[in-house]
């Protein structure tokens, strides 16, 4: 009865809400108590990336709770306007805050990571809204509008370009007038930025590629890919175990959560290939490692799956200690 007990709580709003404080609260000590290694390096093709925002480091810490305060607020329209988990849960606000602690040098700054894993955010409401929607250019574009501007900032942002379009088809939008749509909004933006002389032919350049263990400090690195691994790890087991659960969804849940699933393996894959661009997708892979996990736990409430939770739970928080006692 205890162990049930316990399991309703950790489910419940209000132990989200004080993981979530816990980790805003960590998150000012890390920054003001020690020295965050800034990211360095312009991996823009044609505007300055993200990390180069913000000179001032408090601007750039306020944008970094910014930005993780709305990823969050996603996830919660995400879960109550479409009903992504299929359950009443909040455990994906504390899963999602811990996960992002666990690496604390990246969570006080504005990067493209944080950037990257808004603006999937803001894509997926808007693709989901439009299932079987006779009529979506509209949203189409706007989502390959966002994610071409993008681009010229970072590269990685191209990368899901074809997970938006695979994604279009499982929402049974997919058309030639759809295919028109993502065809405007991904040249839109380049022909605006040239039309009013924002950049210039000559600005379109390669990325400054900066390898991962030459901004983060050695002693950091082993801790970062078991922090890295343990949450791939988790997503691939919680999506496994899910599969037989989403099978016997409607035809729109089991589209949503396709979707997750694609969105989730471009993720990992991307971190595999793209290794010195890593960091970049640490905060969409704990997004979609937040959904996968909380979705198992929502759908398989046995009484003791209070002490799984638990153990995620302790494992990152352990991790963030191992960052700041190094």
């Amino acid at each position: 009865m205890k162990a049930a007990i316990a399991t309703r709580i950790l489910h419940s709003r209000g132990t989200a809400l004080t993981v979530a404080a816990l980790a805003l609260a960590a998150a000012f000590i890390y920054f003001f108590s020690d020295s965050p290694m800034r990211l360095t390096g312009d991996k823009g093709l044609a505007l300055p990336s993200a990390n180069e925002w913000f000179s001032a480091p408090l601007a750039d810490f306020a944008a970094a709770i910014a930005g993780m305060t709305a990823c969050t607020l996603l996830m919660v329209l995400l879960c109550k306007v479409f009903n992504v988990l299929r359950s009443l849960t909040w455990l994906y606000i504390g899963l999602f805050a811990v996960m992002q602690m666990a690496t604390p040098g990246l969570a006080v700054q504005f990067y493209t990571g944080t950037l990257l894993s808004v603006a999937v955010g803001a894509a997926l409401m808007l693709l989901f809204s439009c299932y079987r929607n006779p009529r979506p250019s509209g949203h189409v574009f706007l989502i390959f509008l966002g994610l071409s501007f993008l681009t010229a900032t970072q590269y990685c942002f191209a990368l899901y370009v074809p997970v938006f379009l695979i994604g279009c088809a499982q929402m049974r939008i997919f058309n030639g007038r759809t295919l028109t749509a993502a065809i405007l909004g991904m040249v839109c933006p380049w022909w605006i930025m040239m039309g009013f002389g924002i950049i210039r032919p000559s600005d379109i350049h390669l990325p400054q590629f900066v390898s991962v263990l030459s901004v983060i400090d050695h002693h950091d690195t082993l801790v970062l890919l078991v922090t890295v691994g343990l949450t791939a790890l988790l997503t691939m087991l919680s999506f496994v175990l899910n599969v037989l659960r989403t099978i016997a969804y409607n035809a729109r849940s089991r589209a949503i959560n396709g979707v997750f699933a694609l969105l989730s393996l471009t993720t990992i894959a991307a971190m595999c290939i793209d290794f010195r661009n890593m960091l970049s997708y640490i905060p969409l892979l704990n997004f979609c490692a937040a959904l996968q996990v909380a979705h198992y736990f929502s759908t398989h409430r046995a009484e003791k799956s209070c002490f799984a939770i638990m153990a995620v739970i302790v494992a990152y928080v352990a991790l963030f200690l191992c960052q700041i006692a190094i």
